[in-house]
């Protein structure tokens, strides 16, 4: 079951584009759960993408999206089930997460 973000008000996934991703391993070194890592397949550029695991770890923090310099990765937060709002993804494009 994934765990919400801060007391519920959100629940944070992230998507890779493996097209996109170079390697460079930035996401690897601050991902502060240890949920991202260098998969053993190379892209279709001959690079190891990365890879997320674990998604019910992630506390949605998005410093993964914040220090991809090649844009490949976007963290996506929905409201709570439980809150009384319809639910809608919203796609993060401010570096300040709390206006997400």
């Amino acid at each position: 079951m994934r765990q919400p973000l801060r007391g519920g008000d959100a629940i944070s996934t992230i998507k890779i584009d493996a097209k996109k991703c170079k390697g460079c391993g930035y996401c690897v070194r601050f991902c502060p759960k240890n949920l991202i890592y260098l998969d053993t397949v190379f892209n279709e550029k001959g690079y190891h993408p990365v890879v997320f695991g674990h998604e019910e770890n992630c506390t949605g923090c998005g410093l993964c999206g914040l220090v991809c310099p090649d844009l490949a990765i976007v963290v996506y937060k929905e409201k709570d089930k439980n809150d009384s709002l319809p639910q809608r993804k919203t796609r993060c494009k401010v570096p300040d997460l709390r206006h997400c």
